[in-house]
């Protein structure tokens, strides 16, 4: 009896955190859903011509960023950078778009357009578009509880992100705004 008592514990628990998790990506999406169907929202923007990517150290041509407020809170960051790649005319593009809630982020969407160099075997390239999107699921920021989907395919196992990376976004982009007002 016991056993079988253990048995639908464990079961009933793991049914829970599979509901669990189908729960919080639900309201996840609803929230920024929410965000993005407002229609109050105050949005500033600011654009910056040729700069350094803070990240790879690219060369990058233009540099977008938008915040998003709802009432006086940000709920909404959105950073977009153009590039060359190389000496070419080839352009890249990447948006980060962080979504808010209580200064803590909840949702990350990074969209990577550009055209991919392939080396053929035979002798010489061939360019091809590469287009790559991720979504980031947080379910809890500071233990850093993510789920990542690359493309619409869920990444396993989930990697850890790069909690700094975004949070030095967040607070460069908010002294942006500081620093033009």
């Amino acid at each position: 009896m016991k056993h079988k008592l253990f048995i639908l514990i464990s079961f009933l628990l793991s049914s829970g955190t599979i509901l669990n998790a189908q729960k919080n990506d639900v309201a996840i999406r609803k929230e920024y859903q929410r965000i993005e169907n407002l229609k109050t929202l105050k949005i500033d923007s600011l654009t910056h011509i040729r700069g350094i990517d803070f990240n790879r150290g690219n060369s990058v041509d233009e540099k977008k960023y938008k915040i998003f407020k709802e009432k006086k809170k940000i709920v909404k960051i959105q950073y977009e950078e153009i590039g060359g790649i190389g000496n070419s005319n080839r352009e890249w593009n990447k948006r980060t778009i962080i979504y808010l809630k209580n200064d803590i982020p909840f949702f990350i969407t990074e969209n990577t357009n550009g055209m991919m160099t392939l080396y053929l075997l035979e002798g010489g390239e061939k360019s091809e578009p590469y287009n790559e999107t991720v979504e980031i699921y947080i379910y809890d920021w500071n233990n850093e509880k993510v789920k990542r989907v690359y493309n619409g395919n869920e990444a396993k196992p989930q990697m850890n992100i790069c909690k700094s990376c975004y949070e030095e976004l967040i607070e460069k982009i908010k002294m942006e705004f500081n620093s033009k007002q």
